[in-house]
């Protein structure tokens, strides 16, 4: 009887569902998430599913007529540009999450990160995304299909977080000045900051309206769309008003499901998500090593590594090159020349500001809750409720 115990244990573990978790990034703009992007890709050689928001490159494939045909191809697969490795999808609109979605970008393992500029839109490429584990050794693989080899697939969260009033600043004069950015906004070249704040495009608590979903489809848009009447994307409607249980439902997200990155702390906070996810090259051999052998090890994190070159890759980009760091444009105090705009800019953000002290919070409550005191990461990811 004791066998048969031990049979039946063994068979219903066989049988749980396998979860494959899946890096999950929110690229709040002006967050350092188009630096991160870069990072990944050519100092960690990751493939990622991404957006023309956080990706300079995908924004810049329309001058590559067969880069960008690749992008209109119902099937996916990694194109290459730059030297770095993208899935033929862009995520910044309802269609393109719907062509991923079709295209099962989650339940191909084709990504190593998923990047969205819209939580609760990125959320959907993780509906229903349940494939089977194909069999590795001989036969065609149906061996392998049924229950007991089912996969799931679940998004963890990950963001970077930076003041308000900061963000929206240096999001303005990006937008007014940066030609080359998929933010430019030629319409914003006669406008001052405050013109700006007043305008009906401007977006009031950003954070917390994407988060709880009341943020209109028209503040994504692109600003040369030819509805666009006037600063800022797309054409103009009423926002939805907030509410205080609005804000907390957006705490209650973090805390529950998000691994929190801060744009002031960016060495330590790339540091967390490397461990967190495995992303450390340590972490990564040791892995495979086990899995497949020392010289599959050496031979991916060569191929891997390809490219970053040196151990200065991450510092480089961190603090060297950090992109579209130090732009010139003034530093708002709530006394002084700039009081106006930066009164203004905190009462349409209060909601906003008070989710950013709670994150500086969570920022410091994780690094021993995920183990990020100890070493101790390996295990942690419990700790994290997975989306959807």
């Amino acid at each position: 009887r004791e066998g048969e115990q031990e049979d039946k244990k063994e068979k219903q573990s066989s049988n749980l569902l396998k979860v494959n978790h899946i890096p999950f990034f929110w690229h709040v703009p002006r967050t350092g998430g188009t630096t991160l992007s870069a990072l990944l890709a050519r100092c960690h050689g990751l493939v990622q599913a991404t957006s023309s928001f956080s990706s300079p490159r995908l924004f810049a494939r329309g001058n590559d007529a067969a880069l960008a045909s690749r992008f209109r191809d119902p099937t996916l697969y990694t194109v290459q540009t730059g030297g770095e490795q993208y899935v033929n999808v862009d995520l910044d609109s309802l269609e393109g999450v719907q062509r991923a979605v079709g295209g099962k970008l989650i339940g191909k393992d084709l990504a190593d990160v998923v990047a969205v500029p819209d939580v609760r839109l990125g959320s959907l490429l993780f509906g229903g995304n349940k494939g089977q584990i194909q069999g590795t050794e001989g036969g065609s693989g149906d061996e392998a299909r049924g229950p007991a080899n089912e996969k799931e697939y679940k998004g963890v969260l990950f963001a970077m977080f930076r003041h308000p009033i900061d963000r929206a600043v240096s999001w303005f004069y990006h937008k007014q000045t940066v030609k080359d950015s998929v933010h430019y906004d030629p319409s914003l070249e006669i406008y001052s900051l405050t013109d700006w704040i007043n305008s009906p495009s401007y977006v009031t608590d950003y954070m917390v309206r994407t988060l709880v979903g009341k943020i209109d489809s028209w503040s994504m848009r692109r600003p040369d769309d030819a509805a666009s009447p006037g600063p800022g994307y797309g054409s103009f409607r009423p926002p939805v008003p907030l509410t205080q249980n609005d804000l907390d439902v957006a705490k209650e997200i973090l805390r529950r499901k998000c691994v929190v990155g801060l744009l002031e702390e960016k060495g330590e906070t790339m540091s967390r998500f490397e461990r967190f996810f495995g992303w450390n090259a340590d972490v990564r051999r040791a892995s495979l090593t086990l899995l497949e052998g020392e010289g599959a090890a050496e031979a991916a994190q060569a191929e891997r590594l390809k490219g970053a070159g040196d151990e200065e890759c991450e510092d480089r980009l961190l603090h060297w090159d950090w992109a579209n760091k130090n732009r010139a444009y003034p530093e708002l105090e709530r006394e002084g020349d700039h009081a106006v705009a930066y009164n203004l800019l905190e009462s349409k953000n209060r909601y906003d500001i008070e989710l950013y002290m709670y994150a500086r919070q969570l920022f410091e409550e994780q690094f021993i809750q995920l183990g990020f005191d100890d070493n101790a990461v390996d295990g942690k990811l419990d700790a994290v409720t997975t989306l959807p």
